[in-house]
């Protein structure tokens, strides 16, 4: 009688295998968002505990000196030895009916629109649309591997879905930004002119370059390693097997096929990017005294869309990596009952499973940006940055923009 003991894999084999589902990348990311939010407050509660002691003393130390007794003064009157001295005379009286009356109440001071509630539109619409990414992502993600039959089918939406969702979510944010066109109130001089890099984050910019080159790069290079079954579809790789008679492997790649609708995707994005960062620069200032805090608004409209950009790309980019690490990476293969093994030749082996390895970590980045962006542009802004409002005896005169 033998006897079979069972193996359990590993926790390295284990976290291995959970890396492999896209899923599994958004709660890694959920958690890292969540340490870096909660990790602030957790600072500031052990800080608040060892400054009690400071904020009793300075209380103590208000409260002597609110009840320490005033110095005494003494007026001296001199005696009057005229009549005509007791009567106030004329300029007294001028003074005494001239004097600055009481500061208007602020229920007097007209209340002037917000100047930045405008931009709270566009802001929630970014904001909504980050959410929507990473939604209609895992949506297709799990009706297409666990609801649906779809073999020998092309799921070439599988890697444009996410640049897909995007685009609709920069297109609504940029129809809010037509739609809500403000007149300006005063003329606003401007010192340089305005493009659509103004407003935009350089490191985003360095960022979301990168990602549409290596989507681009890795789209057309896995198009051009790819061949074509019998109907005429680029979805196969040609692996063969030197120094035999066997013929070459055909598994699934990300061909022409799969990368076509990505490139359609990508062209859609990069356009409906540079024409919200453009609309979101060029339209004017309202008035002077809100430049800076119509600047730092749309600061966060530029940052949100490269953000949703470089997130959606960086999606597509993971799952091509997945997919082209899936079958790129074979390097033997096994023959009859005999277990005869052959090695396979392909010269972007080393490519496919560096890829493999990637792709977890480009997934991450990606969701990661979702639900920062997310939480800065749904938050409620802080009273601090809301827009100053001018007094009623400001003159209306025109000032130089200080935009870049």
């Amino acid at each position: 009688m033998s006897l079979h003991i069972l193996a359990l894999p590993s926790p390295i084999d284990l976290a291995a295998a959970a890396f492999t589902l896209p899923m599994f990348s958004l709660v890694i990311a959920a958690l890292i968002v969540a340490g870096i939010l909660l990790l602030p407050r957790l600072r500031n509660r052990a800080g608040g505990a060892g400054g009690v002691t400071g904020a009793g003393d300075a209380a103590r130390s208000r409260e002597t000196t609110a009840t320490a007794p005033a110095p005494a003064t003494v007026t001296v009157v001199a005696p009057a030895t005229d009549p005509a001295a007791t009567r106030p005379s004329a300029s007294a009286s001028t003074s005494l009916s001239t004097s600055p009356s009481p500061a208007p109440t602020p229920s007097t001071v007209p209340a002037l629109p917000s100047a930045t509630s405008r931009y709270r539109p566009e802001h929630r619409a970014l904001g909504v649309g980050a959410l929507a990414v990473i939604l209609v992502f895992a949506a297709e993600n799990i009706v297409r591997g666990y609801l649906l039959n779809l073999s020998d089918i092309v799921e070439w939406w599988q890697y444009a879905t996410p640049i897909f969702a995007a685009v609709l979510c920069l297109a609504v944010a940029l129809t809010l930004n037509v739609l809500s066109a403000t007149p300006q109130e005063r003329p606003v001089l401007p010192t340089t002119r305005r493009t659509w890099l103004s407003f935009s984050p350089r490191a985003g910019l360095i960022g979301a370059s990168a990602a549409v080159i290596a989507l681009l790069g890795t789209t057309i290079a896995a198009g051009l390693a790819s061949s074509s079954d019998d109907r005429g579809r680029f979805i196969y790789l040609e692996i063969p097997v030197p120094n035999t008679q066997i013929e070459p492997l055909r598994p699934w790649f990300y061909g022409w096929d799969f990368g076509v609708p990505v490139l359609i995707s990508l062209a859609a994005l990069t356009l409906v990017t540079w024409a919200t960062l453009r609309r979101n620069a060029m339209r004017p200032y309202l008035r002077p005294e809100t430049v800076t805090a119509e600047r730092h608004a749309r600061v966060q409209i530029a940052s949100g869309t490269v953000a949703i950009a470089t997130a959606a790309t960086l999606l597509a980019l993971g799952g091509a990596f997945r997919f082209i690490g899936r079958y790129g990476a074979l390097s033997q293969l096994t023959v009859g009952n005999d277990g005869a093994t052959y090695d396979l030749a392909w010269q972007y082996a080393e490519f496919a499973a560096v890829a493999r390895s990637l792709a977890p970590a480009l997934e991450i980045t990606a969701f990661a940006l979702l639900l920062s962006i997310a939480i800065r542009l749904l938050s409620r802004p802080a009273p601090g940055r809301q827009d100053p409002r001018p007094q009623p005896s400001a003159r209306p005169s025109a000032q130089p923009e200080t935009a870049r």
